[in-house]
């Protein structure tokens, strides 16, 4: 019989509440101990929603109990490293919701963290919409099976009108690049990268890069004093493998593009829209006797389960049984944060 893992949730907003708590309760292996929240009101609000024995508003409560093994993080970034190097401190596991920091520094200090403490799990969030998915197994089985070749080049492009508070009904933090680290270079950027440098064995290391950021776009000032982070940006990117990497997204622009990638390879290349929402299909462009072939290729999504984050609550599990390696260990998140850090200047 498995072990049952008793499990805190500090930050029982939006997501982890409704999404993350929902989704542990509903794996045998996992109960959900603790849910703290920003006042004792909204903890016990949200404790009382879901069913959780326990609440608090000062997560060293939930760090102090014994009983409880992992801890999931899913608070604004700007408070991940703290939470996380106490969590480590007091020898828990932790999920760690993306993206996994609002700085530079933060980001170091929690590898740093991390490795001190190599007995202990910590799965960052940004394998969510990625590594678990059907398109992600089937685009890197193809690249695999030397079908496109070398790839030398990806292009990405997702532009939209409205912006993160709105679509993610975040709160004020989410405009403050100091809190959430930045806008939708920071939001998605991390899953934009989990995937397209993930089909390549994640061995691209950034070489050079070249990139503008804009904000000012649309009216976020009434949602906080402090609206500063990056509405629309673009970056082109040179790795040591040779690979370039054209890199756009925006939230708040005035205009809207379809969530694309195109990936060019010497014998083939492929378009498609990758995450789990949009279409399944897949554009195969390559050559037969010198001659253009195009194919539209369909992937099998009918096993995926309802809502990504099912798949990676049930690997966080698996993790804690031992039974698989971290999917998004800190280090590769990080990897993906300081590329985006540079970007976003």
């Amino acid at each position: 019989m498995s072990t049952q893992f008793h499990i805190g949730m500090l930050g029982g907003g939006m997501y982890g509440k409704n999404v993350l708590t929902r989704w542990l309760q509903a794996d045998p292996r996992a109960e959900v101990a603790w849910m703290c929240n920003r006042s004792i009101e909204t903890a016990k609000q949200a404790a009382g929603e879901m069913g959780v024995a326990r609440y608090s508003a000062n997560y060293h409560d939930i760090l102090s109990d014994p009983g409880v093994q992992a801890v999931v993080i899913a608070t604004p970034p700007y408070l991940h490293k703290e939470m996380l190097l106490d969590a480590l401190s007091a020898g828990k596991h932790v999920f760690l919701e993306k993206p996994m920091a609002a700085s530079r520094a933060d980001v170091d200090a929690m590898v740093a963290a991390a490795e001190a403490h190599p007995e202990l799990v910590v799965l960052e969030a940004s394998c969510r919409h990625t590594r678990f998915q059907p398109k992600f197994g089937f685009v890197k089985a193809m690249i695999d099976s030397g079908k496109l070749g070398e790839i030398y080049h990806i292009d990405h492009i997702h532009l939209g009108r409205t912006t993160f508070v709105e679509y993610n009904n975040a709160g004020t933090w989410g405009v403050d690049k100091a809190l959430a680290g930045g806008g939708p270079f920071a939001d998605w950027g991390v899953y934009d990268l989990s995937f397209h440098l993930g089909l390549l064995g994640d061995l691209p290391q950034l070489k050079s890069a070249r990139s503008f950021m804009r904000n000012g776009l649309h009216d976020i000032r009434r949602f906080a004093p402090i609206a500063d982070v990056e509405q629309h940006g673009a970056a082109w990117m040179e790795f040591d493998t040779g690979l370039t990497y054209y890199y756009e997204r925006g939230a708040g622009v005035h205009g809207e593009s379809a969530c694309e990638t195109r990936i060019f390879g010497t014998r083939g290349g492929l378009r498609l829209e990758f995450p789990t929402w949009f279409s399944k299909e897949v554009e195969y462009y390559y050559e037969v006797d010198g001659n253009p072939r195009h194919e539209t290729l369909t992937v099998d999504m009918s096993a995926h389960p309802e809502d990504d984050a099912i798949p990676v609550i049930r690997h966080f599990l698996d993790c804690l049984e031992g039974k698989a390696r971290p999917a998004m260990p800190i280090q590769l998140a990080a990897k993906h944060m300081r590329i985006l850090f540079t970007l976003m200047g």
